[in-house]
């Protein structure tokens, strides 16, 4: 399986953002009804925001909402098995640490963050590669 792309994998990350705030889009309209239902939903989507944030990578086939929309998962390094919780938890745990320092590390030949040679993951492309055949020149003159 060939590796995913660093532009792939950080509008994945961008995506998998933006759904995690989502959840502050309700719990808005609940502060401009009522202060202590809105407190309580502004605590609910900060848990929400960072559960999704720490754990969706470990959704089915390793991949949060943001990878599945482009094609991409991260699965075991050795195993290219899907994702577990407790990766999933560890790679963007160092994320939520270390931020833009974390993805330093992507610039190596692996493609790997810090957090993922911690965790042990790789992120692939899941899209399928096709190869063309080779090329056939046409004969200079038809018989």
């Amino acid at each position: 399986m060939p590796l995913a792309s660093r532009g792939t994998r950080l509008f994945a990350q961008f995506i998998d953002g933006f759904v995690g705030l989502i959840a502050f889009i309700p719990a808005g309209i609940f502060l401009l009804v009522d202060e202590t239902a809105g407190g309580l939903a502004i605590i609910a989507a900060v848990f929400f925001y960072f559960a999704y944030l720490l754990f969706s990578d470990a959704l089915p086939g390793g991949q949060s909402m943001g990878k599945r929309m482009l094609g991409i998962a991260v699965v075991d390094h050795r195993t290219y098995q899907p994702c577990t919780g407790g990766q999933s938890f560890v790679r963007n745990l160092l994320l939520c640490i270390l931020g833009f320092f974390d993805w330093i590390f992507i610039l190596g030949d692996t493609k790997r963050r810090l957090g993922d040679i911690v965790a042990g993951t790789i992120v692939i492309s899941t899209t399928p590669v096709y190869q063309a055949a080779p090329y056939q020149s046409a004969p200079a003159w038809p018989s």
